[in-house]
């Protein structure tokens, strides 16, 4: 009896492949509450479930429920597409979609989208090409505009040294911060930069420095030699796209802005200045060993990035003629990084098309919402949402769309999944 027990063949049960159930999951969610744009997710995924399954035979179950799971996405894609598609002919009940996307194609080639696609490339020069993690960019963007605004208003100082001083700002920032921390390990640097914006942002909007900085109403009337430049009379309206003639002068000077930009980054990364940053990011230890000056390059880097964020804050302040604290707020810092995530890290225009999508989605979803809670007989009803929930909606739609694409392409669009890498030293 003993002996035929020990004969006995044991087979150990198969766990089920996490892409299989994965893929049931975005599936059904696609066809029941997320109208269709989680479905190609799960077809990937699926798909990818079921090469992985067949490439290791044996190894995993749930080949069954992977295929089920592409056949949901599939159903559920082609629900997006026809909704899609009479939305855009004949609209969603009061909901015209052309209006919708007019207003998210504005946003994306808007000023706002210029604004972070220059904070995003100058984090790209921190975290994608140096592995720097500055969580404070709103920091630099805020000693930008501030370095503009109290140097013209404040001080009564020409415009253009307005402008060098909101170029000068960042640089004494970087070395602040740099000083202390870049020999230490990379959280420090990120607890610093964070904090350090916080306390610029308080200290422009306090009472006791109001005399200075303006208080919580922040500073005006510094703008004007800038509009005095407007080519521009008439609005320009293309159907599709439509700007007023005060927007068009400033993304004239803003794409201007980011081309020169990107132009800068991919020249100085080609360079060997450039080659030494991406060795710091993989092991800073053995270009230490080769003999570099390791803290010098973080050094330069931090005060490259930092001052394309002081020229996002420069050209926010000019672009709205004013400077606010509450402008510069954490929030900007991580929209920032969502949109250099999106495009890609160590890409050259990824923190530009990344800008642009995050807008488009934003914008989109914002004035989609809008317009199914509002009027006689809104398209969702008060019990799911009304019209002032409908502004916040956004942000978590556009946070679930974000950890999507970590899930299934955390590099970004054009990123490669490496560059992405902390070094924890």
């Amino acid at each position: 009896m003993n002996a035929t027990t020990l004969d006995k063949p044991t087979t150990a049960k198969q766990p089920t492949h996490n892409g299989a159930i994965g893929s049931v999951v975005l599936g059904i969610v696609g066809i029941t509450v997320a109208f269709g744009f989680t479905s190609p997710f799960a077809y990937l995924k699926g798909r990818r479930a079921v090469t992985e399954i067949d490439a290791a035979p044996g190894q995993y179950s749930g080949r069954a429920l992977a295929v089920g799971g592409q056949v949901l996405g599939v159903i559920g894609t082609v629900y997006l597409a026809l909704w899609l598609i009479i939305g855009f002919t004949a609209g969603i009940g009061d909901v015209e979609l052309t209006g919708v996307f007019r207003t998210a194609l504005n946003q994306a080639f808007g000023p706002n989208a210029i604004v972070y696609a220059l904070a995003a490339i100058g984090l790209n020069v921190h975290f994608g090409y140096t592995g720097l993690l500055n969580f404070g960019q709103a920091g630099f963007m805020a000693v930008g505009a501030y370095g503009l605004a109290v140097t013209v208003v404040t001080w009564e100082l020409p415009f253009w040294l307005g402008v060098a001083m909101a170029l000068v700002a960042p640089v004494v920032l970087a070395i602040v911060l740099g000083l202390p921390t870049l020999r230490l390990r990379a959280d420090y640097l990120a607890i610093a930069t964070i904090a350090t914006a916080e306390i610029l942002r308080l200290v422009f909007g306090a009472v006791e420095t109001r005399e200075v900085f303006g208080g919580s109403n922040g500073l005006t009337n510094f703008a004007g030699d800038y509009q005095s430049l407007n080519p521009y009379s008439e609005r320009l309206d293309l159907g599709i796209v439509s700007f007023s003639a005060r927007d068009l002068w400033s993304m004239t000077v803003g794409w201007t802005l980011v081309l020169v930009s990107c132009l800068i980054v991919w020249a100085l990364m080609r360079s060997p200045w450039g080659r030494v940053l991406r060795s710091i990011r993989e092991d800073e230890d053995a270009v230490r060993s080769l003999g570099k000056n390791v803290f010098a390059y973080k050094m330069q880097a931090l005060i490259l990035g930092g001052v394309f964020g002081g020229l996002a804050g420069l050209f926010l302040a000019l672009k709205q003629a004013s400077v606010v604290p509450s402008d510069y707020s954490t929030n900007m810092t991580f929209l920032a990084f969502t949109a250099l995530l999106i495009g890609g890290a160590a890409r050259v225009f990824g923190p530009v098309i990344g800008a642009m999508i995050l807008w488009f989605l934003i914008a989109g979803l914002g004035d989609f919402f809008d317009r199914a809670t509002s009027g006689s007989s809104p398209l969702m009803p008060d019990w799911i949402m009304d019209n002032t929930q409908a502004s916040l909606v956004r942000f978590i739609a556009t946070g679930l769309g974000l950890m999507l694409l970590m899930i299934f392409r955390p590099q970004g669009i054009f990123g490669d999944r490496r560059e992405i890498a902390i070094d924890g030293r």
